[in-house]
C-alpha cells in the first residue's frame, strides 16, 4: 500500500513536468513569441543638427556675456584695479576667454545651407567684442601733475584737473564671422574717481584734460577737478590710492537689431597730498 502511494507520487510529478516541458517547447517553436529587435538609433536630420549647433553657440555666448559683466562688476566696486606699470590685482581682470563656436556644417548634396545667421544681433555683437574690440582702462590723469612739481607732490587748497587719459571712442569695428555683419562703437561716456580720502567726483565724459600752461594752476577744471583739504600723511604709506573708473558704452548695429551693451575699466595711482607752510624771515 505504501509503495502504490509512492509510485502515485512519482507518476503525478513526472506528469506534471512533461506537461510545463511541453508548454515550454511549444512555446520557443511559436514565432509570435521571439524576441523584438532592439529600436533602430535616431539618426539627426541636418535641421536638427543646424538647431543643436546653434544651441551650444548661444551657450558659449551667453557664459562669455556673465564673465563680461562679472569682469565689469570687480572694476567698479575696486576688486579688480590696474595700476598703471603695475600687475593686476587678485581678481581677475583680463578679459574673459574668448568664445568657441562650433562651424555650421555644408547640408548634404542638393540641399541649400540655412539662410538665417548662426547668431542673433546681441551675440553677434558680443562675438564681435570678444574677437576685435580691445579697450584698455584710461589712466589717472591730474593736472597740474604733481610728479613734475617743485615739490613732488599734490598740494592742499590747490585745484587739479581730473580727466581719463586714454581713447575716449573706439571704432567703427566690424565683424561678419556670426553670419551677419555686426559694427561697434565705443564711447567713454562717464568716469568716476574715487580721491583716496573719502570723497568721489563724478564726470560726465572724460573730463578736460590739462592744457600744461602756468595759467591752468590756479584755474579750476571746466568740467572735473577737485581740491584736497587734507595731507595724505595719515594715510597708509604716506599716499592717497586715486582710482578712475570709466564707463564704457559700446553701440552695435546690424541690419536686423540695435543695442548697447556696458563696459567698466578702471585703474589708479598713488598722490602724495603735502601741505604748504609759510616760513617768514628777518
Amino acid at each position: 500500500m505504501k509503495l502504490q502511494q509512492k509510485t502515485g507520487l512519482v507518476s503525478v510529478q513526472c506528469d506534471k513536468w512533461a506537461s510545463t516541458s511541453h508548454a515550454k517547447t511549444a512555446d520557443s517553436s511559436n514565432p509570435t513569441h521571439r524576441p523584438t529587435a532592439p529600436p533602430k538609433e535616431h539618426v539627426p536630420t541636418y535641421a536638427e543638427r543646424v538647431a543643436e549647433i546653434k544651441e551650444k553657440n548661444k551657450q558659449a555666448i551667453d557664459a562669455y556675456k556673465a564673465a563680461l559683466a562679472q569682469r565689469s562688476d570687480h572694476y567698479r566696486t575696486g576688486e579688480c584695479v590696474f595700476t598703471a606699470g603695475g600687475p593686476f590685482s587678485s581678481q581677475n581682470c583680463s578679459m574673459p576667454t574668448k568664445p568657441n563656436l562650433i562651424n555650421i556644417p555644408d547640408p548634404p548634396k542638393g540641399s541649400p545651407r540655412p539662410t538665417e545667421p548662426m547668431l542673433p544681433p546681441e551675440q553677434a555683437a558680443y562675438l564681435a567684442i570678444a574677437t576685435k574690440l580691445r579697450i584698455d582702462a584710461s589712466s589717472v590723469g591730474i593736472g597740474p601733475d604733481p610728479d613734475l612739481s617743485r615739490w613732488k607732490m599734490a598740494v592742499v587748497g590747490h585745484s587739479y584737473w581730473l580727466w581719463a587719459d586714454g581713447p575716449t571712442h573706439i571704432g567703427p569695428v566690424s565683424d561678419s564671422a556670426s553670419g551677419r555683419t555686426v559694427t561697434l562703437n565705443a564711447t567713454l561716456s562717464s568716469v568716476t574717481f574715487d580721491m583716496g580720502d573719502g570723497h568721489t567726483v563724478g564726470c560726465k565724459g572724460a573730463g578736460t584734460p590739462y592744457p600744461g600752461d602756468k595759467k591752468g594752476l590756479h584755474a579750476k577744471s571746466p568740467t572735473c577737478g577737485y581740491t584736497y583739504q587734507r595731507t595724505s600723511a595719515h594715510h597708509a604709506g604716506g599716499t592717497y590710492p586715486v582710482r578712475a573708473t570709466t564707463y564704457w558704452s559700446v553701440a552695435y548695429t546690424a541690419p536686423d537689431g540695435s543695442g548697447v551693451i556696458p563696459i567698466v575699466l578702471s585703474s589708479q595711482r598713488q598722490l602724495e597730498v603735502g601741505e604748504l607752510q609759510t616760513v617768514i624771515t628777518h
